[in-house]
């Protein structure tokens, strides 16, 4: 099938991807499948293939048992699936530039595009953060399930929300000890309303298991507890920690250092809206679902005609909200392409979607942190990593007028490293808040412009095809 030759183009192969792709694939329309990883199925359902924890996760995950029986039922649809691909631009609404690493880049066109991007970390930078032996705790779960690697025998888990608890199992379960699971929030905003709970009790269910499994292993759970400093000379040796008073602020005299070679730190997630952005999809700011979002009608069409969003990039809500949504874009794009479907189930996915957005608003809600939390971190705390940018010279800049995100980047080069703002901007845009004193929603968002993912010269040079465009239109 030529590179034009789609109904359809997916971008990402998470839940909602893999979702979307089938159901469009059951109206016999063409279909584009295309993610960055070597497999599908997102990070819920990352495992090396074959391996014990797949059949595990089938047997007592009934949405994992779902997950990958949607992965198994893509290679008898008509769908093309391509790994190990990027999209690196969009033009004139639906065009897509393509990166089929080591292979070619190569334009396509299809007459309706799907963003199932998905999210990344929030981080919270302190003094140390960029020490190796720091990582994320995205970045360990996916060295244990992507690689069946240990970061270290010993770690140090800290941050905030629920997913420190399942990474903090996922190490202990892999052989791993974790020292303590360090949360700055209380135990107290963790109760959710009677409401919420009868509507999502597997879910609780899945976290009072998670608990359960932590204290069995007796990890010491410490709420209302920060990090102010990771400590070592060419890599991590200890943390410094302090617990927080019900205001947010330090204890005096809490800290306490603890010896690990390793420290997994999250914050919660945000969702990859640069793609979208690109495309021209209007945002919207939505502080309860991780802050910019796609802006999506109840059918989840974009504000672009035949572009849609499923999945975390509409709002954080968790894998199963991600799965509703692929089904109902799906719907909503068949429809859309003039092909007949069944659509007595649509009323029924949109209310269950609207009670995964209620808990998405609880599961955010438990990673937000005081604006004073980021006003006390010292000056020389670094926030732009890859361009070695620190707290103080961002202050500086501001009190100069720099008071926006592209006036930062412009003075500063913030969000113009390898990583284009990626861990950085979400960053960057909380510390503007708070030294401008305008809400979160005032602060807009850095723009993107193609390539949005690094790309060698050598291979737009070198592997083109025939007829691609690579530079703006004019």
């Amino acid at each position: 099938m030529k590179p034009r030759d789609y109904d359809v183009a997916i971008i990402g192969s998470g839940v909602a991807g893999i979702a979307a792709a089938n159901k469009i694939a059951d109206s016999h329309l063409r279909v584009l499948l295309l993610d960055e990883n070597l497999h599908p199925g997102g990070q819920i359902l990352r495992s090396l293939p074959g391996s014990m924890e797949t059949r595990k996760a089938q047997r007592f995950d009934p949405l994992k048992k779902t997950g990958h029986a949607l992965i198994d039922h893509l290679k008898g649809q008509r769908i093309t699936l391509m790994n190990r691909a990027k999209v690196l631009g969009i033009y004139d609404g639906r065009e897509l530039l393509v990166e089929e690493v080591e292979k070619r880049v190569f334009t396509v066109r299809p007459r309706a595009i799907l963003f199932a991007t998905g999210a990344r970390e929030r981080f919270l930078p302190f003094k140390g953060w960029t020490l190796p032996g720091v990582f994320s705790t995205g970045a360990v779960q996916i060295l244990i399930k992507g690689s069946g690697v240990l970061p270290a025998r010993e770690i140090l888990i800290g941050g905030s929300g629920l997913f420190l608890f399942t990474v903090a199992c996922e190490l202990l379960e892999n052989r791993g000890r974790v020292l303590a699971v360090l949360d700055q929030g209380s135990m107290v905003r963790k109760v959710p309303s009677l409401r919420l709970f009868l509507y999502h009790i597997p879910k609780f269910t899945e976290g009072a298991r998670y608990l359960g499994r932590l204290m069995l292993s007796r990890v010491p759970l410490r709420h209302g507890t920060t990090i102010l400093e990771a400590r070592g000379e060419r890599s991590l040796q200890e943390v410094v920690t302090a617990r927080l008073n019900r205001d947010g602020h330090v204890l005096e005299g809490s800290e306490r250092v603890y010896k690990t070679p390793a420290l997994a730190i999250g914050y919660g997630f945000v969702p990859n809206i640069e793609l979208p952005q690109l495309a021209g999809c209007a945002l919207t700011y939505e502080g309860n679902l991780g802050g910019w979002i796609v802006k999506v009608t109840e059918a989840l069409e974009t504000t672009v005609e035949n572009i849609f969003a499923a999945g975390e990039v509409t709002g954080i809500g968790g894998a199963r909200k991600s799965l509703i949504e692929g089904y109902i874009s799906a719907i909503s794009i068949v429809q859309k392409l003039g092909k007949g479907v069944e659509k007595s189930c649509l009323s029924r996915l949109k209310e269950e979607r609207r009670k995964h957005l209620c808990f998405g608003w609880y599961f955010n809600a438990l990673c937000k942190l005081p604006n004073h939390v980021l006003a006390s971190a010292p000056e020389e705390t670094v926030v732009c990593r890859c361009e070695d940018v620190t707290l103080g010279d961002i202050k500086k800049a501001i009190s100069e007028g720099h008071d926006t995100p592209g006036a930062i980047k412009k003075a500063l080069r913030v969000g113009m490293g390898n990583c284009q703002g990626r861990t950085c901007a979400p960053v960057l845009y909380d510390i503007l808040s708070v030294y401008t004193r305008r809400p979160a929603r005032g602060i807009p968002p850095l723009s993107v412009r193609t390539p949005v993912k690094p790309v060698s010269i050598s291979t737009l040079v070198d592997r083109v095809s025939p007829g691609c465009r690579l530079a703006e239109p004019s």
